[in-house]
């Protein structure tokens, strides 16, 4: 059953390496396009012997690594299986991972039947007690290279938070909790399948103009100037940018929590606050004049789009990390209140 699951997922993404030929040329090339195919599926070396392993789709996104950290791990430079399941809490987290993989470059050598239940899971509690209606939507998209993205439950008006993989079985359960009447995009590398989303969920889609384009022209509600905006009594929606021109945090008072999209996050590798600095289409004195921002918000938690999230103590921990951060990075690149240009990492 998971096998079969899993295959019916696949993209032809490896069928492309090959140019076309006519004739009977062509007819090897196709058979060695599926040559090539299956040997990107097969097993990296890296993973441990067993049932669960990636293959050499990976894409180093990190989502199975802080999904189920007791099962995988980062081993030359890809996501690989450092150690089989040892228990059902891992062996749900590791499915949980396998599904949730935007290549679907997680597999198992024999059929798991649990993975249809672990499929009825979704969306995720981020923290049932902490953060009580707050969901990790799962199902990340190849279109977003694995963003994560969220389901808000709230009596004004339920909000997802970026985009997953479009799912019908995800649909449904966001119908059965009342549906979505906002689908907050951060910011333009995150959209995903937003218009096939928004189409199933009939709900409004709000964005930043300057990231706008083509393929987001349609979007509903269109944010102009510096804000802050407000969705609502509970949200405030704070200009953030730097990583993009028109990125934006969504700030849910109440819960103390900030989604961040792509602004910043918690390096899986350092454990330490970051940013992607090498995708940024704006300035890194724009984007760091952007975190300075965040010293006069109350979180206590970080939801980013990637990267680790992050939950501190209190609004003082909270600050003194972020000025840490701010120091670190003016050491770095100067005084980035005084700074007016800086070159892009686009």
């Amino acid at each position: 059953m998971a096998l079969a699951l899993r295959e019916s997922f696949l993209r032809p993404t490896y069928h492309t390496l090959v140019p076309s030929r006519s004739g009977r040329n062509e007819r090897n090339t196709v058979r060695y396009r599926h040559v090539v195919a299956a040997s990107a599926r097969d097993r990296r070396p890296q993973n441990v012997e067993g049932n669960f392993f990636v293959d050499h789709t990976c894409i180093d996104c990190d989502t199975c690594r802080w999904m189920a950290p007791d099962v995988f791990a980062r081993i030359s430079g890809m996501s690989a299986v450092a150690k089989q399941p040892a228990s059902k809490d891992e062996n749900i987290k590791a499915l949980q991972a396998l599904l949730s993989c935007p290549t679907n470059s997680i597999r198992t050598e024999k059929p798991m039947k649990e993975v249809v239940e672990v499929n009825k899971m979704f969306p995720l509690p981020i923290d049932e007690n902490a953060l009580p209606g707050v969901y990790h939507c799962g199902y990340h998209s190849e279109k977003t290279y694995g963003a994560t993205s969220y389901f808000i439950s709230h009596p004004e008006g339920n909000i997802m938070v970026d985009c997953p993989e479009y799912k019908e079985i995800l649909a449904r359960k966001f119908d059965n909790l009342g549906g979505v009447r906002y689908l907050f995009l951060t910011h333009k590398d995150d959209i995903g399948e937003h218009d096939k989303w928004a189409r199933r969920l009939n709900c409004e889609r709000i964005m930043h103009i300057g990231d706008v384009d083509y393929k987001t022209a349609d979007v509903e509600r269109k944010l102009h100037g510096d804000g802050p905006w407000n969705i609502g009594s509970d949200f405030e929606l704070v200009y953030t940018p730097g990583h993009t021109k028109g990125s934006v945090c969504l700030y849910y008072k109440p819960m103390k929590v900030l989604f961040t999209g792509d602004h910043i996050y918690k390096s899986g590798e350092t454990g330490e606050l970051d940013m992607a600095l090498i995708y940024n289409k704006q300035s890194v004195s724009l984007q760091m004049d952007s975190v300075k921002k965040l010293l006069d918000l109350g979180f206590n938690w970080i939801l980013p789009g990637h990267g680790r999230r992050v939950r501190f103590k209190d609004y003082h921990e909270k600050n003194a990390t972020i000025e840490a951060f701010l120091a670190s990075k003016e050491h770095l690149y100067g005084n980035v209140s005084t700074r007016n240009k800086e070159p892009s990492f686009a």
